[in-house]
Order: structure tokens, then sequence, then C-alpha cells
């Protein structure tokens, strides 16, 4: 499933949350991880903070990609799309 995106800093957004989808790793262990708070990464995803290249590269080495693969748009697996969809706990913009 090919996806559309306004921005580069949406595309950033979603490959965060479906890659963290993806790998089943939860917002909270996600951060413990990264050394950051729970709190940062959900505002990450809901896209009030962006994060720096430092914090990408973290966030990268803990989902087991190479952070540029953060930046590309490939095809999706439409399971963890509709995932992501059912389990939204906020509106995103």
């Amino acid at each position: 499933m090919k996806l559309e995106f306004k921005n580069l800093k949406d595309l950033l957004i979603f490959n965060i949350k479906y890659y963290r989808y993806l790998k089943n790793i939860s917002q909270e262990r996600l951060a413990e991880s990264c050394s950051l708070s729970s709190r940062y990464i959900t505002d990450i995803e809901r896209g009030i903070h962006c994060p720096t290249i430092n914090k990408i590269e973290l966030i990268a080495k803990v989902l087991e990609i190479e952070p540029y693969i953060l930046f590309q748009n490939p095809l999706r697996d439409k399971n963890i799309i509709e995932k992501i969809n059912n389990t939204r706990q906020y509106n995103q913009k």
C-alpha cells in the first residue's frame, strides 16, 4: 500500500510509528531504549515535536533500521496501517 504525505516531517512521524508497530514495540519501550521520555515519543508521533538528527539515529537503532529508512516512502503492509488506524488514541492535528 502506497501512502501520500504533505511533507517530510509527516513522513518521518508516520515511519517512526509504522516501524514501531512493525517491530511490536510500545512507545514506552521505545522511549526507555532511547533514554527519552514516553511523553516525548508520544509528542513526536502526534507531530508536536520533531526529533533532532541524533534522536532520529537513536530511534532508528532501537527499531533496527538505518536512519535513512525513516525518510523513505516504500509500499507498506496494509495490516500494519489498519492496526495503526484502529488504535489511535488522539486525533493527529
